[in-house]
């Protein structure tokens, strides 16, 4: 009787929706791993393939590689087909690690008057494969189709990443990303990578999320003339590609006109001292900021004016002083990243980070030189602040075993979040977690390492007494 009644509910649409709701929402996470979930349950029954398809064609993901070209064929094939019509026009995001579909948008677009967000990366596989030129001339202009389509995208990412750079035409890409951009008249979210923007004439004023690594930057009077449309910035990371020119000048404008700013993610290269205390100033309702590779100076600047609402604070390997100041003065401050001392790394200072850290819920901890001693690490700070842990991160540099592990799940009771690379057998590991599983509030587990022997059996074992999104990687 319960199996039939279990039967009966797995074939309501409402369950039914519910249950791929929740595999979607992992696909950020995994993506190719819930593309082939959801292609599964596509084929369980009728109900279940009319649900599925409409999350299978909502988010397609193809990953550049062997065999990937075929796979785009086949998605544009299909989307133009009459009977997957229905599904195919809710598609609102499409993830293709891939230039050459551009040619082929317009196909893309007529069926799917919804898509909203769509991922056009150019990236190279592994050494010695490099993907295959894309065609140039289509990037020169843009049919009508393409216009009207691009026109209503909100994301854009326009990622670029390759082994031997030589190997591309940098005037080309540049052209062609400008010509995306400017066709996005609606863009809310960019993400961009090895960009000239020393010929940019217009960008979307409707942007709240700007990720960028700069190539060329726009000069001073290009930045002044973009920087009206930037106002509503909320988001901003501003990185710098290898042997580029520094963006100086684009951030001291940006300085002047953001005032909407609650996320920050920059490298000295991209904005000078002076200019980051003007934009914290202006922005005092930060509530992350990640300074990546920056002298000390960069951290005293935000500290000058620290944003009371800041909660994650990454300040890099910086005088101890200052992660201590920054503890003080931030009081909503509940992570500080891969901060670490650079000096005065002794037990007095652990002992003064944790009387001020007792709003701390997220611990990085990248090798355990940073907490003095590995000891220390696990007598001292991992008992004071287990309990009051909600994430915690462990670098690749050194591994767990299994007893290291059970520490940490018996210190840390809300315990959320748990990366972490291992040693040691697969059923040993299990049993860690076994020993926590009834008071366990672990969402979501990912454990790496080399030649540990953790087999799917160990795998389902753990899924059956932790509800957790569970994923091992070598």
């Amino acid at each position: 009787m319960l199996t039939t009644a279990t039967n009966r509910a797995l074939a309501l649409p409402e369950i039914v929706f519910e249950i791929l709701a929740c595999l979607e929402a992992q696909a950020e996470l995994c993506p190719q791993q819930i593309q082939a979930s959801l292609r599964a349950c596509s084929l369980v029954s009728r109900t279940w393939f009319f649900d599925a398809n409409v999350f299978l064609y909502r988010a397609p993901y193809i990953r550049h590689g062997r065999g990937s070209e075929t796979k785009v064929n086949t998605l544009v094939r299909t989307l133009t087909t009459t009977n997957r019509g229905l599904y195919v026009r809710s598609l609102s995001r499409c993830k293709l690690e891939l230039w050459e579909l551009f040619p082929s948008l317009d196909k893309l677009f007529e069926p799917c008057p919804r898509l909203s967000s769509i991922s056009l990366c150019f990236r190279s596989g592994e050494k010695g494969h490099l993907m295959e030129p894309f065609e140039t001339e289509a990037f020169r202009t843009l049919d009508t189709t393409i216009a009207q389509g691009m026109a209503h995208i909100q994301e854009l990412d326009l990622t670029s990443v390759s082994i031997n750079s030589v190997d591309k035409d940098d005037t080309t890409y540049a052209d062609a990303a400008l010509n995306c951009i400017s066709a996005c008249t609606r863009l809310h979210k960019l993400v961009t990578t090895r960009a000239d923007w020393s010929n940019i004439r217009t960008i979307s004023k409707h942007l709240t999320d700007l990720s960028i690594s700069f190539l060329a930057p726009p000069d001073l009077k290009t930045s002044v003339a973009l920087a009206p449309s930037l106002v509503n910035l909320t988001s901003l990371h501003l990185h710098h590609a290898p042997q580029a020119i520094p963006a100086h000048d684009f951030s001291r404008v940006l300085a002047q006109y953001c005032r909407s700013l609650t996320k920050l993610d920059i490298c000295p290269e991209s904005i000078n001292p002076q200019s980051l205390e003007t934009l914290v100033l202006h922005n005092q309702g930060l509530v992350s900021i990640y300074l990546r590779n920056c002298p000390d100076i960069y951290t005293a600047a935000v500290l000058k004016h620290p944003p009371q609402n800041l909660e994650f604070f990454d300040m890099g390997t910086v005088d101890s002083q200052l992660i201590l100041m920054a503890l003080a003065l931030c009081p909503k401050l509940t992570s500080t990243g891969k901060s670490s001392p650079r000096d005065n790394n002794t037990v007095e200072f652990w002992q003064s980070f944790l009387e001020k850290a007792r709003q701390i819920q997220e611990l990085h901890v990248e090798r355990w030189s940073d907490f003095h001693s590995k000891d220390l690490f696990f007598n001292t700070v991992l008992p004071k602040l287990g309990p009051q842990l909600v994430r915690i991160w462990f670098g690749w540099r050194d591994l767990l075993g299994c007893d290291e592990l059970e520490q940490v799940l018996t210190s840390c009771d809300r315990l959320q979040v748990l990366r972490a690379p291992v040693k040691g057998n697969g059923q040993n590991l299990v049993r860690c977690f076994k020993v926590v599983a009834t008071r366990s509030r672990l969402r979501e587990v990912r454990l790496f390492g080399d030649n540990v022997k953790f087999c799917d059996d160990d795998k389902r074992r753990m899924q059956r007494f932790l509800p957790v999104l569970c994923s091992f990687s070598t």
